[in-house]
């Protein structure tokens, strides 16, 4: 048999040594770590009304805050890097995936410091596409990896990872508010800030927040792998026996259960044909190396429960299934982008002061990603769609209802914020799930990145309609217009009943 042999990750080996939750918690800090950095997608609000008073005032005068929108929708650009990020984790490593993606994102932070002086077809190139290709790469990559060590909770752990993404605002958008704006100063009606003393920190920001990213991404990277064993079962059991476990001599006898597998390593050219058996841990660290090549032979995912509903790529874009799911998540994304991008320039219409905007956005981040978590673990217990219909229902009550903040005050603007942060924390917790659940496990990665094509597509229609007919019709309108979408995603999740292989969506 012609063998080329990957070689062995010792750190995946070390991790895998550890008790179930302690391996986990390893993996996990790693996936959040990339995610807290590359999470800063959603801080663009916060930085909207920086750059783009910078640009009108010193790169191009002609530049408005709606020009600015095209900037996360080529952010946007991801769903193609997640097909690439698939690729390349297949083909080389986790790490090596993991740390194109990240290189990437920290190069375009580092590049816009400078783009941002002198074009704004140079800053768009570089802080949208640029960004946008790394942060894909790097997002499928740290999610995929973290799954593969509990493929069985797989809605808490892509919620927990999700989570970073959504903490990350909280952490950064008020690090971005003391370095630009640290004296507060107010910005005039049209969200715009003409004080040459805050609009000169501008461009260093971005050399810091690179830095801050390079530190984090380097320790995360150490952590980014797949398990060296096939893994069934996570030994995690449910939530409650961690809250409510009397003593460490339950945990362990939950843990004798757990049966593992080989992982493949090496890339066979000709498969083998005899089928691996189920082993404890300790019978397979007793076998001899020419013992494992049979294992290898099966990815790491392919958990035996899912071998009947494993679609590849060509064959989920046949299924009405996806076709739903797409749109559904073309209309979650919409006004999930619209009010991430645009809720500080409308706060910023009644309320005159930019540091309660920025401590405000904080909060609802926290609260964002603690209910992706919520949500995830929602869908274990329940259904996708049972938590997704939540959660787009509750959210166009939000949006229908928030020009009223114009008139109660900001403490209400940052109710409804939370709230409507609450319900758009469901959108990247549960697509991945509800992919998983339709399509099988094996080809996630990629099947996930065709998925989330929509938000690009919505993202087009987003920009358009801010640059276009935003100032005509006005936030108000605007608010009760994109209402309509989280309503008409919950039409959508409630048409999917069965998998394409007939099973009933759980």
């Amino acid at each position: 048999m012609s063998v080329c042999r990957r070689r062995r990750d010792p750190i995946a080996d070390t991790i895998y040594s550890f008790s179930p939750f302690n391996r986990i918690c390893v993996i996990l800090f790693g996936a959040v770590s990339i995610h807290l950095t590359i999470g800063t997608y959603h801080t663009f609000g916060n930085m909207l009304p920086y750059m783009a008073s910078y640009m009108r005032n010193f790169t191009d005068p002609s530049v408005r805050i709606e020009h600015m929108m095209w900037i996360p929708t080529f952010q946007g650009c991801f769903p193609f890097a997640m097909v690439i990020g698939g690729l390349t984790s297949s083909t080389f490593s986790p790490r090596v995936s993991a740390f194109i993606g990240c290189f990437l994102v920290t190069s375009s932070v580092a590049l816009s410091a400078y783009a941002i002086q002198h074009s704004f077809a140079l800053f768009f190139i570089v802080y949208g596409l640029l960004f946008g290709l790394g942060s894909g790469i790097a997002y499928v990559t740290a999610v995929s990896t973290a799954i593969n060590w509990a493929p069985d909770k797989i809605g808490v752990i892509s919620g927990i990872v999700a989570a970073g993404f959504g903490l990350s605002s909280s952490i950064f958008a008020p690090i971005q508010t003391m370095i630009v704006n640290p004296l507060n100063l107010p910005a005039t009606k049209d969200g715009y800030f003409l004080q040459p003393e805050l609009l000169h920190r501008v461009p260093a920001l971005f050399t810091k927040l690179a830095v801050i990213y390079g530190i984090m991404q380097a320790m995360a990277l150490i952590v980014v792998c797949d398990p060296p064993f096939r893994i069934r079962h996570s030994g995690l059991g449910s939530l409650s026996e961690y809250i409510f476990s009397s003593s460490s001599a339950s945990a362990n006898q939950r843990y004798s259960g757990v049966s593992y597998s080989r992982v493949r390593l090496d890339e066979v050219a000709t498969s083998s044909t005899d089928e691996p058996k189920s082993r404890s841990t300790e019978s397979i660290l007793e076998e001899d190396d020419e013992d494992m090549d049979e294992d290898y032979e099966r990815p790491v995912f392919d958990n035996d429960e899912d071998t009947t509903i494993q679609m590849t790529s060509s064959e989920m874009l046949k299924s009405p299934t996806f076709y739903c799911l797409f749109a559904s998540l073309f209309c979650c994304s919409f006004y999930a982008n619209m009010f991430y991008n645009l809720y500080k320039t409308y706060g910023e219409s009644f309320i005159e002061d930019d540091m309660f905007m920025a401590m405000a956005f904080s909060i609802a981040s926290v609260a964002n990603a603690i209910a992706r978590i919520g949500w995830g673990y929602l869908t274990d217990r329940t259904s996708f769609q049972i938590a997704l219909s939540t959660a787009t229902c509750l959210a166009s009550v939000f949006l229908l209802t928030m020009p009223m903040t114009r008139e109660l005050g900001k403490m209400a603007f940052l109710f409804w914020l939370v709230g409507t942060f609450i319900c758009m924390g469901a959108t990247h917790a549960l697509f991945i799930t509800a992919t998983v659940k339709c399509f099988g496990n094996r080809h996630k990665a990629n099947n996930y990145g065709y998925l989330i094509l929509s938000t690009t597509t919505s993202g087009i229609l987003l920009a358009a309609i801010s640059q276009f007919y935003l100032k005509a019709i006005g936030y108000t309108y605007l608010f009760i217009i994109t209402s309509i979408f989280p309503f008409c995603a919950f039409i959508f999740i409630s048409c999917i009943q069965w998998t394409p292989q007939g099973k009933l969506v759980t």
